[in-house]
């Protein structure tokens, strides 16, 4: 299939080309996320129908959540272009989400069939795309991920360590947990999902995924510490994170039950533990060791 990928320069957009190119299964071409922020819609018409694409994988907002610009009516908008277009040329669209569509409250991992009930204005607007897909298409393959994280930025990880090579001091609370996931872990997901696509599965569907097992984010970024401590300037890193004393709010936790996707697709996690040290190293070569 020849697959267009809206935010290319992404961390997940890298890992797609990366897992990609050996396969030489699928052709990806694609856009960065600046030329995603579309003004008008003849923009996003030329953009389509420049090449002939089977398939559009949406990674704008997924990427855009890690980031410093906030999502809004205009990615709203933007992707209401998109659909309609999509509809009208017969291209499938997978547009990916978050767990972030959930308030945290539930104290089991969230399935599918939950109703998202977010209540910050990202939520909502992730809440809202995907709504509009689903009444725009007939054919839309959603999957929510959990907290994605990788070496390259934007994301959670690499914005930690980007304050502690600087030497601030970050806090870290026990409050608020999740199922971390990998950028690489995505794209063989994706990849697996894509190549069953082209066989024949189903083009459209709701699913979760993300990496094996809950932690909170103190110690998530305890596991993180561990592998960067061998590095400069992380020696001394750990004398940095402090922890956020507990309040009398309900802990939050976003993790995701994710049997639907493996039942469908045959698709197994993996623990998000055993792609840290990966990500740490990938950040000491981009932003370190440069």
């Amino acid at each position: 299939m020849r697959i267009l990928v809206l935010g290319l320069d992404s961390p997940l957009g890298y890992a797609l080309r990366s897992f990609a190119t050996p396969l030489m299964r699928h052709e990806i071409v694609g856009v960065d996320m600046d030329t995603t922020r579309w003004r008008r819609e003849r923009q996003v018409k030329k953009l389509i129908r420049r090449d002939p694409i089977d398939l559009i994988l949406d990674a704008r907002l997924v990427t855009q959540i890690d980031g410093v610009d906030p999502v809004g009516q205009p990615d709203i908008e933007r992707t209401r272009w998109l659909a309609e277009l999509a509809a009208k040329d017969g291209v499938s669209y997978l547009y990916l989400s978050s767990a972030r569509v959930f308030s945290g409250s539930l104290t089991r991992p969230y399935r599918e069939s939950d109703q998202p009930d977010a209540v910050d204005s990202v939520g909502k607007t992730l809440i809202e795309v995907e709504e509009l897909l689903k009444t725009t298409l007939d054919e839309v393959f959603i999957l929510r991920l959990g907290l994605m994280f990788g070496g390259r930025r934007p994301n959670p990880l690499a914005r930690a360590l980007d304050a502690l090579a600087r030497g601030d001091r970050i806090k870290v609370s026990e409050q608020v947990r999740g199922s971390p996931v990998h950028v690489a872990e995505v794209a063989r997901v994706m990849h697996g999902i894509i190549d069953q696509m082209g066989a024949g599965a189903p083009r459209s569907g709701l699913y979760h995924y993300s990496g094996i097992g809950e932690v909170n984010l103190y110690s998530f970024m305890e596991t993180v510490l561990a592998n960067a401590s061998q590095y400069q300037p992380f020696t001394e890193a750990r004398e940095l994170m402090e922890l956020i004393e507990a309040t009398a709010e309900a802990p939050t936790s976003l993790s995701l039950d994710c049997a639907e996707l493996r039942h469908q697709f045959g698709i197994q996690q993996l623990s998000w533990r055993e792609f840290v040290p990966r990500a740490v190293r990938r950040y000491i070569e981009l932003y370190v060791e440069s």
